[in-house]
């Protein structure tokens, strides 16, 4: 599936977020890039996602972006990105504590 199919979607988190150990808590796979970027792969799908206010390890403003699709997954199914990012935000959310809003 083309990576420009799907729009990047930004968040806000209701406060200043270790995202990092956020990942380690869940276990969720990452391959930090910088400190400002990690890839991440959650229900076999690949995620770009990125402090747009600093570095993941605190940061309350962050954009994921879908690199990869699961082939398990059908655009047709649902066409929507945040039907891909809601699950991985979720999780992240339970395990952290901070809302997150779509920006």
């Amino acid at each position: 599936m083309e990576t420009d199919e799907w729009s990047a979607i930004s968040y806000q988190l209701g406060e200043s977020t270790d995202l990092l150990t956020a990942f380690e808590h869940t276990g969720i796979e990452h391959l930090e890039v910088s400190g400002e970027r990690t890839i991440v792969i959650y229900s076999r799908t690949i995620f770009d996602l990125e402090a747009d206010d600093g570095n993941l390890a605190d940061t309350q403003l962050v954009t994921v972006e879908i690199f990869d699709v699961s082939p398990d997954y059908s655009a047709s199914d649902d066409p929507d990105p945040v039907a891909l990012t809601d699950p991985l935000i979720e999780e992240l959310t339970g395990a952290i504590g901070v809302n997150w809003e779509r920006c």
